[in-house]
């Protein structure tokens, strides 16, 4: 007998057959529901420097995107997601060097030095969802 070597894609996924059913009005489920977090696919890596002077897009919004992990390496660094946010530091998230900073969204992102007159290496890496 011989064995399958090349396995399909629902069944690499680990997928549950499809149940159809015809809900109307509110559903209840009682006990666990299994879930499953897709794997990350793809993702990039880069160092960038940033001063004090104007917060710099490091990230555009992406939906791919799982998670972005950022880390500061010289000094404290400021966070924001958004051009408007960054317009006064009091609007932006400080996080320390050294310390990284794990975001979730699939936001745009923008990072500036929080030291006044000092710059900082700021790593960046991004992990991407699977496609399909």
């Amino acid at each position: 007998m011989a064995s399958e070597l090349q396995p399909d894609t629902r069944e690499v996924l680990q997928e549950e057959p499809e149940y159809v059913m015809a809900v109307q009005g509110a559903m209840t489920v009682k006990g666990p529901v299994r879930t499953q977090a897709l794997p990350r696919k793809g993702g990039a890596t880069r160092t960038r420097a940033v001063d004090d002077t104007r917060a710099v897009q490091l990230l555009t919004a992406d939906p791919r995107r799982a998670r972005v992990t950022l880390m500061s390496l010289d000094q404290e660094m400021l966070v924001a997601f958004s051009e408007a946010a960054c317009q006064a530091e009091s609007s932006m998230t400080a996080w320390p060097k050294g310390v990284p900073f794990v975001c979730d969204a699939t936001v745009d992102v923008y990072a500036q030095c929080a030291v006044e007159s000092e710059s900082t290496r700021v790593s960046v890496t991004t992990e991407l969802w699977a496609e399909g």
